[in-house]
């Protein structure tokens, strides 16, 4: 049978209708307007997709839905969660597909956008650590609801994710691919992304039991990520050659580098901010990615602590002194300072290193185009009765020698641009870059994952073009972090409240 489309009659519970225009199609489904309803839109499921088999995972999650209304503030609607509201049935009365509410695409974005500083920049998205907290505790707050009637996200990624610009509030998409508690049946989630998943199911299947302890997980890398410029959290410095190289198999091998103890065999990415970030918070994640799945923290957890920094009111995100596009955790130094001075100095450090003098000949080839190498010498004659041994460059066309000359001309061209290239990059690194590492691979970095020089060579090592001296400087603004500690605190039913409205004006929060 072919499924329905723009014109076709449908019939939504008992209301008979057709589908408007088609506004999106994907891989299991088209999503369509309906003429008598701005509210709502309509998904359809291809033919080739067995749409009966559907059937019964809808009529579930029609029977068990999450407590997440959509919010009304004075004209404007906003969608927490894209979850069914009817089943849609063609003229004959075969399902076909169901009806949700119309997220307005126009004013929200994919949280991916958010990540990478850069990107948000670009396109007006925010990049102050007190916005990023509230998306944060927003999306914990959601799926803390969804978790209560026991379904699952598990393909839980920042791409599948979309965020209101003006609210922050959190949108759940692509609802019907979730894992789905029935009435004594489970309907389980199709798909996963392996950079995502639990250590624990990289080597073995994924099943019902794991679920909240996969979304847990995936859920606390999301978080990770926005706190910490995008930056994943099993990336960074391999300390040996045995590290893998993919971070699906860092994830099975628990190579997190950012714990409070350090890890062996990864060395954290020097720009990152986890050790700016207050205790409880990074006791959070050292849970989360520790190596006991069931002491992970849940979603409500993640949102009753984030929700105390997410509010402006508590004073707990405040503004930096030195640059007021900055914010950072009271008590705590300012990460994004700290990261534009590492960059910044790997890229003044680049520019004024001394460039490399060619040999002398290779000068005066590039100034007589004659070729500066010493001649051959002479070959003895062959003996009487031996035939000449062929020359290797009997095959080569006669103008290769003058091309030749030009060889050196060019060499010399890429050693006088080499320096400038490597400022050019450095400046522009990003965060989440997991291979960007000014100072990786060397000495100074010590084996739990802390900044400090082993060595009392003032060389610059290797890898990148920090001295010494500077990577000390840098090591003392972080050592002073570890200094100032917030208190914990104890979260009432009342104060867990999240606050879900934008950012004071003044920026403090956001």
């Amino acid at each position: 049978m072919n499924s329905p489309s723009t014109g076709s009659r449908i019939v939504i519970g008992t209301r008979r209708t057709q589908l408007g225009p088609l506004i999106k199609s994907g891989g299991a489904g088209s999503v369509y307007l309906l003429p008598d309803d701005p509210n709502s839109v309509a998904k359809i499921y291809h033919a080739r997709v067995d749409p009966p088999s559907y059937a019964d995972r809808i009529e579930a999650m029609l029977q068990l839905r999450p407590q997440l209304p959509d919010q009304i503030e004075g004209d404007k609607r906003y969608v927490q969660i894209a979850w069914p509201d009817a089943t849609v049935r063609d003229d004959r009365g075969r399902f076909t597909g169901f009806t949700m509410p119309v997220l307005d695409v126009n004013a929200t974005s994919e949280l991916e956008q958010v990540l990478q500083e850069r990107q948000a920049r670009a396109a007006g998205l925010p990049v102050g650590l007190g916005r990023k907290v509230t998306l944060a505790a927003n999306l914990a707050s959601v799926l803390a609801a969804l978790h209560t009637q026991h379904h699952y996200v598990v393909d839980l990624k920042p791409v599948n994710l979309r965020f209101d610009r003006a609210t922050l509030y959190i949108a759940l998409l692509d609802c019907d691919g979730f894992s789905i508690q029935g009435r004594g049946r489970r309907f389980h989630a199709p798909q996963y992304t392996p950079d995502y998943l639990a250590p624990e199911y990289q080597t073995r299947s994924l099943d019902e039991t794991g679920e909240e302890a996969q979304d847990r997980f995936a859920l606390a890398v999301v978080i990770f990520q926005l706190l910490n410029f995008g930056i994943h959290p099993y990336s960074g410095r391999p300390a040996h050659d045995g590290v893998p190289t993919d971070v699906a198999s860092r994830i099975r091998g628990r190579c997190y580098a950012y714990g409070r103890s350090g890890n062996s065999s990864m060395l954290p990415n020097p720009v990152s901010a986890h050790a700016m970030m207050p205790v409880r918070l990074r006791d959070l994640f050292d849970r989360a990615f520790g190596d006991a799945p069931a002491t992970r923290p849940s979603a409500g957890e993640w949102g009753n602590a984030l929700s105390l920094y997410a509010r402006p009111s508590r004073g707990l995100i405040v503004v930096c002194d030195r640059n007021r596009e900055h914010q950072h955790y009271v008590g705590h130094s300012c990460a994004s300072c700290a990261r534009e001075e590492l960059l910044t100095r790997a890229a003044r450090n680049a520019k004024s290193r001394p460039k490399p003098q060619p040999p002398a000949d290779w000068i005066a080839a590039s100034r007589t185009g004659r070729q500066a190498y010493p001649p051959k010498p002479a070959q003895m004659p062959p003996s009487f009765g031996t035939p000449p041994a062929a020359s290797p460059q009997a095959s080569l066309p006669t103008h290769m020698p003058r091309l030749a000359s030009f060889v050196p001309v060019l060499m010399l061209l890429m050693v006088l641009a080499l320096p400038g290239a490597i400022a050019v990059i450095a400046a522009n690194i990003g965060g989440a870059d997991v291979n960007y590492s000014p100072g990786g691979n060397c000495s100074w970095f010590t084996p739990d994952g802390r900044y400090g020089p082993t060595q009392a060579s003032p060389q610059p090592c290797r890898q990148c073009p920090c001295t010494r001296g500077e990577m000390e400087e840098f090591v003392q603004s972080r050592a002073q972090t570890d200094m100032h500690v917030l208190p914990a605190i104890r979260v009432s039913a009342d104060e867990a409240v999240l606050d879900q409205r934008p950012a004071d004006e003044d920026g403090i929060g956001g």
